[in-house]
């Protein structure tokens, strides 16, 4: 009989650990973010998880934070959300060129984004300031600012022509909200 020889050496272990670590970290960051996304979702039916977690993970530094670093970061998000809807509406992304009319009732939106990524901005001081409500009473100005955007376009006789800013807007609001009122 042949006996295999087991001898490990430290450095193998060193190594083994050190991935294993990794590995559990990567997924638990997903958790985190995942299950938080999930009671957000509890506090508010309206927040849509796979959304709320895919924002999550795209964003820098989320994936260490707790509830309160996740609320800073949806407001922060909201912020880069706004900022390229008025570079959208103000750099001639646009296609087809709008009409006059158009033009105008655009001007309006980027009006509306700047006062919503105003109220995001706003939002973050609140919440670094652990002022929760007034945090969640900033995001919660998002929608009705927002529908008067649409509503303008609308009329116009134009359709939204960034319709996925304005939902993914309002539902980072919503989101951020919901995750608010998680911090204990």
């Amino acid at each position: 009989m042949i006996k295999a020889r087991t001898t490990s050496s430290p450095m193998a272990f060193a190594a083994a650990a050190a991935a294993l670590v990794v590995i559990l970290s990567a997924w638990g960051a997903d958790a985190t973010i995942e299950s938080t996304c999930r009671d957000a979702k509890a506090r508010d039916g309206r927040v849509d998880v796979a959304f709320c977690t895919r924002q999550f993970l795209a964003y820098r530094g989320a994936a260490e934070a707790d509830a309160w670093g996740l609320a800073r970061a949806g407001a922060l998000i909201g912020i880069n959300l706004c900022d390229d809807a008025i570079f959208d509406l103000t750099h001639g992304k646009i296609y087809p060129k709008p009409s006059k009319k158009a033009e105008e009732a655009m001007g309006g939106c980027v009006n509306a984004y700047d006062k919503v990524g105003l109220a995001f901005a706003e939002a973050s001081d609140e919440l670094r300031s652990r002022r929760y409500a007034d945090a969640k009473q900033e995001m919660g100005r998002v929608a009705a600012v927002l529908q008067r955007c649409d509503a303008g376009l609308a009329k116009a006789g134009v359709a939204s022509p960034l319709p996925r800013y304005s939902a993914d807007t309002s539902q980072t609001a919503i989101i951020t909200i919901a995750i608010t009122s998680l911090i204990k």
